[in-house]
C-alpha cells in the first residue's frame, strides 16, 4: 500500500516568493532570460503576485493572483527527461491558506483569465488534493483543460511565457484570516500522467495586518481548553470606553450573548459565552468593540490534550462511533505502520492525528461523517473493501 501511495504523485516544486507588488509586464529584452528560466517548464519563477482590495485581518476582500506560465519550444510543454514531454497542464489550480474563509469557493464566481487574449474560464471545481504534502495545504479551486486550449494562447512566440490571473471578486465575501501574518497563495499546475499526476507549484505571500487601533486591545478566556456546550468567561481590555460589544465568535460561529454588554470607563468588559458544538480542534476566539477586533485561541475537545496541532486518535475518530474498525498511518520517519483500534486502545500505536497527514480508515459500513471539520464520504467497495484513504 505504501508503494502505491508513493507512486501516486511525483512532485516537482518551483518555489517563488514575491513580497510586495511588482510590475508583471516584461520589459524589452527579458524574453530570452525568461525562456532560460522556463527550460524545465511550469510557472515562471518569481512571477506569482497577489493584489488584494483589503489586507486587514478579518475583513472581506477581493483578490487578483497573477502568474506566468512557461511556454516551451515545439512541445509547448515540459520535458521530464529521456525524451518525454508533458503537454500543457491538464489542470490549473489556485490554493489559499485555510484561515481565509469562503463558503463554497467553487460557487463564488472565481475566474481564470489569459490577460493577452481576454479568454476566461470559470473556476468552478473545488481543488482536489492528490497528495499529503504541507506545500499543498489549504483550500481552493481549479480549472480543467482539454485539447489544445492553452497551446492556442498568445503570444505566438515559442519561448514567450503566457500571463494568466485568477480573480476572486470582492462580492464573493471572502474573509481574511483573523490572525495577522504572512499567508501563502499557490498556483498549482497538474500534468496527467495516466497512473498519477505530476504537480508543479508557484507561490507568493500576502500580508494580512490588524487595524492600528486594535494594537492595545486584547481578550482572554478563563480556560483555553474547552468542550462543546461548556460556559467560559471572556475578559476584554484596551477597548474604547462605554462601547457595546458588537460581536463574539468562535471560529466563524457567532456566540455573542443575547443580553447587551458594554465596556466600562476603562475600556474593559466581562461576559460569559457558550462554546458551540464544533469539531475538535483549534479555533480563533474573536471579540469586536466599536470596530476594533482582538483575538485569542481556544482548543475544543471533550478533554484537555497536549499540543494544539495534534489530536488524540480517540477524539479524532469519535464521530464514527461503533462504525470504526481500525485506523492506520505509515510513519515515514520510522518506516513502519502505526494503528489505532478502538477496542484495544491500550496497545494501539497510533496516538495522534496531525493536519495534512495521510490515514487509512476501516469502517463496517458506508457513512457520511464529519472528521476534522470536513464532511467525509466513507465507502465500501466490492468484496467488502471498506478501507478509506483520507487526508486529515
Amino acid at each position: 500500500m505504501a508503494k502505491a501511495v508513493g507512486m501516486f504523485l511525483v512532485l516537482a516544486i518551483v518555489a517563488a516568493v514575491v513580497v510586495g507588488i511588482a510590475a508583471l509586464l516584461l520589459p524589452p529584452g527579458t524574453v530570452g532570460a525568461q525562456a532560460a528560466e522556463c527550460s524545465d517548464g511550469g510557472v515562471v519563477p518569481g512571477s506569482v503576485e497577489v493584489v488584494s482590495t483589503n489586507n486587514l485581518a478579518g475583513e472581506a476582500s477581493g483578490h487578483t493572483i497573477r502568474f506566468q506560465l512557461c511556454r516551451n519550444s515545439e512541445s509547448a510543454g515540459r520535458s521530464i527527461g529521456n525524451g518525454i514531454y508533458l503537454a500543457r497542464p491538464a489542470e490549473i489550480g489556485l490554493l489559499w491558506h485555510d484561515w481565509f474563509h469562503l463558503e463554497h469557493p467553487e460557487q463564488a464566481g472565481i475566474a481564470l483569465t489569459a490577460t493577452e487574449d481576454g479568454k476566461s474560464w470559470e473556476a468552478a471545481d473545488a481543488f482536489a488534493k492528490r497528495a499529503c504534502s504541507f506545500w499543498l495545504a489549504g483550500k481552493g479551486v481549479s480549472v480543467g483543460f482539454v485539447g489544445g486550449e492553452l497551446n492556442a494562447l498568445s503570444p505566438p512566440g515559442k519561448d514567450a511565457p503566457v500571463t494568466l490571473q485568477f480573480d476572486i471578486p470582492e462580492a464573493a465575501g471572502m474573509l481574511n484570516p483573523i490572525f495577522p501574518d504572512d499567508y501563502q497563495w499557490q498556483i498549482v499546475l497538474r500534468y496527467d500522467q495516466g497512473g498519477h499526476w505530476e504537480t508543479y507549484t508557484g507561490e507568493s505571500v500576502a500580508e494580512v495586518i490588524t487595524p492600528p487601533l486594535s494594537a492595545n486591545a486584547g481578550i482572554s478566556i478563563s480556560d483555553s481548553f474547552v468542550g462543546p456546550g461548556s460556559i467560559r468567561t471572556v475578559v476584554g481590555y484596551g477597548f474604547p470606553p462605554l462601547s457595546s460589544v458588537q460581536r463574539v465568535q468562535v471560529g466563524w460561529i457567532d456566540v455573542t450573548p443575547d443580553n447587551p454588554v458594554a465596556t466600562d470607563a476603562q475600556g474593559k468588559f466581562r461576559l460569559d459565552i457558550i462554546i458551540p458544538g464544533v469539531d475538535n480542534g483549534r479555533y480563533v476566539l474573536l471579540a469586536q468593540v466599536n470596530g476594533i477586533t482582538a483575538t485569542t485561541t481556544v482548543y475544543v475537545s471533550p478533554g484537555s490534550y497536549g499540543s494544539p496541532d495534534e489530536l488524540p486518535a480517540m477524539y479524532a475518530l469519535q464521530n464514527l462511533g461503533d462504525n470504526l474498525v481500525r485506523a492506520f498511518y505509515f510513519n515515514h520517519s520510522l518506516n513502519e505502520w502505526e494503528f489505532y483500534d478502538p477496542e484495544l486502545p491500550e496497545v494501539s500505536t497510533l496516538g495522534y492525528f496531525f493536519p495534512q497527514e495521510c490515514y487509512w480508515i476501516l469502517v463496517r459500513e458506508p457513512a457520511e461523517v464529519r472528521l476534522n471539520a470536513r464532511v467525509r464520504q466513507l465507502t465500501c467497495r466490492r468484496a467488502g473493501n471498506c478501507w478509506n484513504f483520507i487526508v486529515w
